[in-house]
């Protein structure tokens, strides 16, 4: 009777457990969000967050002393010690990259190569696929790579197999997948994404059909080197790839109309989760695409346009980031980080720390996670 009675008691405290687990963020994961504060006369200075909890706690971190006068871009976590971050003023012209290799103690800039010159220092994206390399892009479509861990950062020319040189105008994301380097050029009028299959070797404009608004690329999200899904701007639905990039097709379905998907994350070949700024608040949504339509879990947010998401590959959970829309009261931070482990059907906000209230949050990345 008595082990009969202790058989019960796990059981329960089993169960009490799980419950527990359901509606708490998973630990230990490690993640970092990046964004900016901007005083009086409107100056900026980068500022990154991490959580080595999932979420449950985070914690503003020290950057250098020349963090003043940029905004925060873009943050790759690699794991729970190295990340890198993008950086860029407000003029769209310099800027930077730091890094740390251990876990945000120190952040350190890293020496950009000379020939960018000074009016292409702005890096608008980065992806580190390891703790030795990483890929990162200015706005202007500069593209470089260090396989060292930073220490040395090499332009990579885009050109095409007959040697051609591919302009682009204006970057907004990219990705990168072993081999496979995709970038979303906002501005491009050929609505193209830029693919390298070759470890930047050479690379080709792949376009987009059925595009119906006149803005480019404005993100992207990879899974290896088949799968791949852009969004437009100003249109709500999706565009993917299966066959690396060699044909896309459009979604049936859409979302929303007139606004930007500022982010996008895919936890698997069919599932994709998007970070929408509406101007007026957001929404986030995951959505599963089957044949071009769409079953979606949305989440829409008035106080926050939402500009950032990194999602697990479980397609269950994920973290999302945003700055304070003009509607949202005053009291309100200017930026959220909210968490989901329900496949989006619902979102909580985690807490801030009392000396990250005035910091407006930009993108986000999680170990682990494709983002």
């Amino acid at each position: 009777m008595k082990k009969q009675f202790l058989g019960l008691l796990l059981i329960s405290l089993s169960l009490m457990l799980l419950s527990c687990a359901a509606d708490s963020p998973p630990s230990p994961v490690t993640g970092w969000v990046i964004g900016e504060t901007n005083d009086e006369a409107h100056v900026p200075t980068v500022k990154i967050l991490k959580t080595g909890n999932g979420g449950a706690s985070w914690t503003l971190q020290t950057l250098p002393a020349e963090s003043v006068g940029f905004n925060g871009n873009d943050i790759s976590a690699v794991n729970s010690l190295v990340a890198w971050a993008a950086v860029g003023d407000q003029y769209l012209l310099n800027g930077g990259i730091l890094h740390t290799t251990d876990g945000g103690r120190s952040w350190r800039w890293q020496t950009l190569p000379d020939g960018l010159g000074t009016n292409h220092r702005h890096i608008k994206s980065i992806k580190g696929v390891s703790p030795t390399e990483a890929w990162a892009a200015t706005i202007v479509g500069d593209v470089l790579h260090t396989t060292d861990g930073g220490n040395s950062w090499a332009i990579v020319a885009v050109k095409d197999t007959n040697g051609n040189i591919i302009p682009m105008k204006q970057v907004n994301r990219m990705d990168v997948t072993g081999q496979d380097i995709w970038i979303a050029d906002s501005q491009d009028g050929n609505l193209s994404v830029i693919h390298s299959a070759d470890g930047g070797r050479t690379w080709r404009q792949e376009l987009l059909p059925d595009v119906v608004a006149s803005g480019g690329v404005i993100s992207i999200s990879a899974l290896g080197p088949t799968v791949a899904w852009a969004a437009m701007h100003n249109e709500g639905y999706l565009w993917g790839t299966s066959d690396g990039g060699t044909s896309w097709s459009k979604s049936k379905n859409h979302i929303t109309m007139g606004t930007d998907f500022d982010d996008m994350c895919v936890s698997s070949a069919n599932v994709v989760w998007v970070a929408e700024n509406g101007g007026v608040g957001g929404t986030a949504a995951r959505i599963t695409v089957t044949n071009g339509s769409f079953e979606t879990n949305s989440y829409k947010n008035l106080n926050y346009n939402l500009e950032g998401i990194s999602a697990m590959s479980d397609n269950q959970t994920a973290w999302l980031v945003g700055m304070k829309s003009n509607r949202a009261a005053a009291a309100l931070p200017l930026g959220a980080i909210y968490f989901t482990n329900d496949g989006g059907v619902t979102w909580q906000p985690q807490n801030l720390p009392d000396n990250a209230q005035d910091v407006t949050l930009w993108k986000v990345s999680f170990v682990g996670a494709r983002r």
